[in-house]
Protein backbone atom coordinates (compact mmCIF):
# COMPACT_ATOMS: atom_id res chain seq x y z
CA UNK A 1 0.00 0.00 0.00
CA UNK A 2 2.52 1.99 0.79
CA UNK A 3 1.06 5.18 2.45
CA UNK A 4 0.86 6.06 6.10
CA UNK A 5 -2.27 5.12 8.04
CA UNK A 6 -3.05 2.58 5.11
CA UNK A 7 -4.55 -0.97 5.52
CA UNK A 8 -2.17 -3.33 5.21
CA UNK A 9 -2.53 -7.09 3.63
CA UNK A 10 -2.96 -10.02 6.51
CA UNK A 11 -2.04 -12.43 3.50
CA UNK A 12 -1.11 -12.48 -0.13
CA UNK A 13 -3.44 -13.28 -2.78
CA UNK A 14 -4.28 -13.03 -6.61
CA UNK A 15 -2.21 -10.43 -8.53
CA UNK A 16 -0.57 -7.44 -7.26
CA UNK A 17 -2.46 -5.23 -5.18
CA UNK A 18 -5.63 -7.60 -4.94
CA UNK A 19 -5.68 -9.51 -1.19
CA UNK A 20 -8.56 -10.97 0.13
CA UNK A 21 -8.13 -9.99 3.61
CA UNK A 22 -6.89 -6.62 5.47
CA UNK A 23 -5.98 -5.30 8.84
CA UNK A 24 -7.76 -2.01 8.77
CA UNK A 25 -6.95 -1.36 12.55
CA UNK A 26 -4.95 -3.80 15.49
CA UNK A 27 -7.03 -6.66 16.08
CA UNK A 28 -9.66 -5.67 13.18
CA UNK A 29 -9.81 -7.12 10.03
CA UNK A 30 -11.78 -7.06 6.42
CA UNK A 31 -12.05 -9.21 3.92
CA UNK A 32 -13.91 -9.57 0.19
CA UNK A 33 -16.60 -11.35 2.04
CA UNK A 34 -17.95 -7.61 3.76
CA UNK A 35 -17.53 -8.48 7.21
CA UNK A 36 -15.27 -7.01 10.08
CA UNK A 37 -13.56 -9.68 12.00
CA UNK A 38 -12.81 -8.35 15.56
CA UNK A 39 -9.69 -10.69 17.24
CA UNK A 40 -10.23 -10.51 20.82
CA UNK A 41 -13.67 -11.78 21.08
CA UNK A 42 -13.50 -14.05 18.11
CA UNK A 43 -16.56 -11.41 16.52
CA UNK A 44 -17.78 -11.12 13.03
CA UNK A 45 -19.24 -7.80 11.80
CA UNK A 46 -21.80 -7.61 9.08
CA UNK A 47 -24.95 -5.02 8.03
CA UNK A 48 -27.71 -4.08 6.35
CA UNK A 49 -29.45 -7.40 5.51
CA UNK A 50 -32.42 -5.96 4.85
CA UNK A 51 -34.38 -9.38 5.10
CA UNK A 52 -37.85 -8.84 3.47
CA UNK A 53 -37.14 -6.63 0.97
CA UNK A 54 -38.71 -8.90 -1.98
CA UNK A 55 -41.82 -9.03 0.17
CA UNK A 56 -41.55 -5.43 0.70
CA UNK A 57 -41.61 -5.01 -3.36
CA UNK A 58 -44.25 -7.31 -3.98
CA UNK A 59 -46.60 -5.09 -2.03
CA UNK A 60 -45.89 -2.93 -4.06
CA UNK A 61 -46.63 -5.08 -7.39
CA UNK A 62 -42.84 -5.42 -8.03
CA UNK A 63 -41.63 -9.53 -8.42
CA UNK A 64 -39.03 -10.93 -6.83
CA UNK A 65 -38.43 -14.61 -7.46
CA UNK A 66 -37.42 -15.35 -3.57
CA UNK A 67 -33.23 -15.42 -3.92
CA UNK A 68 -32.52 -12.62 -1.40
CA UNK A 69 -32.48 -15.51 1.43
CA UNK A 70 -30.42 -18.20 -0.12
CA UNK A 71 -28.06 -16.00 -1.29
CA UNK A 72 -27.37 -14.79 2.58
CA UNK A 73 -27.21 -17.96 3.85
CA UNK A 74 -24.54 -18.83 1.65
CA UNK A 75 -22.85 -15.26 2.12
CA UNK A 76 -23.32 -16.31 5.55
CA UNK A 77 -21.78 -19.65 5.55
CA UNK A 78 -19.05 -18.33 4.04
CA UNK A 79 -17.98 -15.97 6.72
CA UNK A 80 -19.03 -18.53 9.31
CA UNK A 81 -16.70 -21.31 7.83
CA UNK A 82 -14.02 -18.85 7.48
CA UNK A 83 -13.69 -17.04 10.80
CA UNK A 84 -15.15 -19.80 13.24
CA UNK A 85 -16.77 -16.76 14.95
CA UNK A 86 -18.10 -17.18 18.83
CA UNK A 87 -19.92 -13.76 17.97
CA UNK A 88 -21.49 -12.46 14.88
CA UNK A 89 -23.05 -8.63 15.42
CA UNK A 90 -25.66 -7.04 13.28
CA UNK A 91 -24.75 -3.27 12.66
CA UNK A 92 -28.64 -2.50 11.95
CA UNK A 93 -30.28 -3.21 9.43
CA UNK A 94 -31.79 -7.13 9.81
CA UNK A 95 -34.87 -6.68 8.30
CA UNK A 96 -36.08 -4.17 5.65
CA UNK A 97 -39.76 -3.06 5.83
CA UNK A 98 -40.38 -0.18 7.67
CA UNK A 99 -44.17 -0.64 8.26
CA UNK A 100 -45.69 -3.86 9.96
CA UNK A 101 -44.26 -7.08 9.43
CA UNK A 102 -45.02 -9.28 6.52
CA UNK A 103 -45.21 -12.84 6.70
CA UNK A 104 -42.83 -13.32 4.63
CA UNK A 105 -40.11 -11.02 6.33
CA UNK A 106 -41.07 -12.35 9.46
CA UNK A 107 -40.11 -16.02 8.69
CA UNK A 108 -36.62 -15.03 6.27
CA UNK A 109 -35.96 -13.07 9.72
CA UNK A 110 -36.35 -16.11 11.83
CA UNK A 111 -34.70 -18.29 9.14
CA UNK A 112 -31.71 -16.73 9.20
CA UNK A 113 -31.56 -15.45 12.88
CA UNK A 114 -32.05 -18.99 13.63
CA UNK A 115 -29.03 -20.02 11.37
CA UNK A 116 -26.89 -17.96 12.87
CA UNK A 117 -27.66 -18.71 16.99
CA UNK A 118 -27.18 -22.20 15.59
CA UNK A 119 -23.28 -21.20 14.75
CA UNK A 120 -22.77 -18.63 17.31
CA UNK A 121 -24.15 -15.83 19.69
CA UNK A 122 -25.76 -13.59 17.68
CA UNK A 123 -25.86 -9.88 18.78
CA UNK A 124 -28.25 -7.10 17.10
CA UNK A 125 -28.22 -3.31 17.21
CA UNK A 126 -31.07 -1.22 15.90
CA UNK A 127 -31.11 0.63 12.33
CA UNK A 128 -33.58 2.61 10.89
CA UNK A 129 -35.35 -0.18 8.92
CA UNK A 130 -35.56 -2.33 12.45
CA UNK A 131 -39.00 -1.04 13.45
CA UNK A 132 -40.94 -3.74 14.53
CA UNK A 133 -38.31 -6.35 14.79
CA UNK A 134 -38.72 -6.86 18.23
CA UNK A 135 -42.07 -8.47 17.22
CA UNK A 136 -40.42 -10.67 15.67
CA UNK A 137 -37.58 -11.77 17.99
CA UNK A 138 -39.24 -10.51 21.04
CA UNK A 139 -36.44 -11.95 23.43
CA UNK A 140 -33.16 -10.52 21.58
CA UNK A 141 -31.93 -7.36 23.01
CA UNK A 142 -32.10 -4.22 20.06
CA UNK A 143 -29.89 -1.55 21.90
CA UNK A 144 -28.44 1.37 19.80
CA UNK A 145 -24.94 0.25 19.96
CA UNK A 146 -22.89 -2.24 21.66
CA UNK A 147 -19.36 -2.95 22.41
CA UNK A 148 -16.94 -5.40 21.64
CA UNK A 149 -13.67 -6.03 21.67
CA UNK A 150 -13.00 -2.39 22.46
CA UNK A 151 -14.87 -1.52 19.12
CA UNK A 152 -18.21 0.44 19.18
CA UNK A 153 -21.00 -1.28 17.14
CA UNK A 154 -23.52 0.80 15.95
CA UNK A 155 -25.79 1.29 12.58
CA UNK A 156 -25.54 4.95 12.17
CA UNK A 157 -28.37 7.05 10.87
CA UNK A 158 -28.09 8.64 14.31
CA UNK A 159 -25.28 9.17 16.88
CA UNK A 160 -25.64 7.20 19.73
CA UNK A 161 -24.93 8.06 23.70
CA UNK A 162 -20.83 8.22 24.55
CA UNK A 163 -20.10 8.01 20.48
CA UNK A 164 -18.61 11.10 20.83
CA UNK A 165 -16.48 10.43 23.79
CA UNK A 166 -15.28 6.90 22.73
CA UNK A 167 -11.41 6.35 22.17
CA UNK A 168 -11.53 3.35 20.52
CA UNK A 169 -12.68 2.31 16.84
CA UNK A 170 -16.51 2.44 15.78
CA UNK A 171 -17.59 0.34 13.25
CA UNK A 172 -21.09 1.41 11.15
CA UNK A 173 -23.01 1.28 8.31
CA UNK A 174 -25.95 2.60 7.32
CA UNK A 175 -24.76 3.94 3.95
CA UNK A 176 -24.46 0.69 2.03
CA UNK A 177 -21.00 2.44 0.43
CA UNK A 178 -19.81 1.62 -3.18
CA UNK A 179 -16.98 2.45 -5.61
CA UNK A 180 -18.91 3.30 -8.74
CA UNK A 181 -16.92 4.62 -11.69
CA UNK A 182 -17.48 5.12 -15.41
CA UNK A 183 -14.78 6.17 -17.81
CA UNK A 184 -15.10 8.48 -20.79
CA UNK A 185 -16.36 5.96 -22.87
CA UNK A 186 -19.21 5.08 -20.63
CA UNK A 187 -17.80 1.55 -19.35
CA UNK A 188 -19.44 1.25 -15.50
CA UNK A 189 -18.57 -0.77 -12.61
CA UNK A 190 -19.65 -1.02 -9.23
CA UNK A 191 -18.79 -2.75 -6.21
CA UNK A 192 -19.22 -2.85 -2.82
CA UNK A 193 -17.01 -1.15 -0.59
CA UNK A 194 -15.47 -0.32 2.78
CA UNK A 195 -14.70 3.11 4.07
CA UNK A 196 -11.86 3.72 6.62
CA UNK A 197 -10.94 6.72 8.99
CA UNK A 198 -7.82 6.24 10.53
CA UNK A 199 -8.04 9.07 12.10
CA UNK A 200 -11.43 9.40 13.79
CA UNK A 201 -11.17 5.15 14.09
CA UNK A 202 -14.39 4.48 11.94
CA UNK A 203 -15.06 1.77 9.45
CA UNK A 204 -17.58 1.86 7.53
CA UNK A 205 -19.31 -1.50 6.20
CA UNK A 206 -21.13 -2.34 3.04
CA UNK A 207 -24.36 -3.58 2.73
CA UNK A 208 -24.66 -7.60 3.07
CA UNK A 209 -27.79 -7.88 1.71
CA UNK A 210 -27.53 -8.44 -2.20
CA UNK A 211 -30.70 -6.18 -2.77
CA UNK A 212 -29.33 -3.41 -0.67
CA UNK A 213 -28.03 -0.77 -3.71
CA UNK A 214 -24.54 0.47 -2.91
CA UNK A 215 -24.02 3.97 -2.53
CA UNK A 216 -21.71 6.54 -4.11
CA UNK A 217 -19.34 7.03 -1.85
CA UNK A 218 -17.01 9.84 -4.13
CA UNK A 219 -19.59 11.04 -5.77
CA UNK A 220 -22.31 11.76 -2.98
CA UNK A 221 -22.62 12.98 0.76
CA UNK A 222 -22.83 10.86 3.75
CA UNK A 223 -26.52 10.29 4.68
CA UNK A 224 -25.27 9.35 8.25
CA UNK A 225 -25.27 12.47 10.82
CA UNK A 226 -21.91 10.70 12.00
CA UNK A 227 -20.20 10.47 9.07
CA UNK A 228 -21.35 14.29 7.90
CA UNK A 229 -19.06 15.33 10.67
CA UNK A 230 -15.68 14.03 9.25
CA UNK A 231 -13.65 14.93 6.27
CA UNK A 232 -14.58 12.29 3.76
CA UNK A 233 -11.56 13.55 1.57
CA UNK A 234 -9.06 11.83 3.42
CA UNK A 235 -11.34 8.54 4.12
CA UNK A 236 -9.67 5.25 2.23
CA UNK A 237 -11.94 3.05 0.21
CA UNK A 238 -11.18 -0.96 -0.08
CA UNK A 239 -13.55 -2.21 -3.01
CA UNK A 240 -14.58 -5.15 -2.60
CA UNK A 241 -14.66 -8.13 -5.68
CA UNK A 242 -15.01 -11.79 -6.33
CA UNK A 243 -10.79 -12.08 -6.13
CA UNK A 244 -10.13 -9.70 -3.11
CA UNK A 245 -9.84 -6.27 -1.79
CA UNK A 246 -8.57 -3.72 -4.29
CA UNK A 247 -7.32 -0.36 -2.06
CA UNK A 248 -8.27 2.67 -4.25
CA UNK A 249 -6.67 5.43 -1.84
CA UNK A 250 -9.24 8.20 -0.46
CA UNK A 251 -11.84 9.34 -1.66
CA UNK A 252 -10.40 12.89 -2.27
CA UNK A 253 -7.59 10.94 -4.45
CA UNK A 254 -10.40 9.15 -6.51
CA UNK A 255 -12.26 12.43 -7.39
CA UNK A 256 -9.10 14.15 -8.31
CA UNK A 257 -8.78 10.65 -10.69
CA UNK A 258 -12.01 10.90 -12.25
CA UNK A 259 -10.98 15.09 -12.91
CA UNK A 260 -8.17 13.43 -14.77
CA UNK A 261 -10.08 10.89 -16.68
CA UNK A 262 -12.71 14.10 -17.67
CA UNK A 263 -9.87 16.28 -19.05
CA UNK A 264 -8.02 13.24 -21.21
CA UNK A 265 -5.81 12.49 -18.52
CA UNK A 266 -4.87 8.76 -17.14
CA UNK A 267 -6.70 8.01 -13.52
CA UNK A 268 -3.74 8.35 -10.44
CA UNK A 269 -5.22 6.99 -7.75
CA UNK A 270 -3.82 8.39 -4.32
Amino acid sequence: MGLRGAPVPVHEGGREGVFPQAAAAPGISISETLCAHIEGPEAVVVADLHLGMEAAAEAQGAFFPGRQKPVLIKRLRRILDRFRPRIVAIAGDFKHNFGRDRRREMDEVRDVFDFLDSRAQVVLTRGNHDNFLKNILPDEPLPGAVELGGCMICHGHREPPGLARFKGWKIMAHEHPALKLRDPVGAFVSAPAFVIDTRERTLVLPALGPLAAGADVVGKAFRSPVLRKLDAAGMRILAAAPSGLLDFGTIGGVRKAIESWSTGGGPQFR
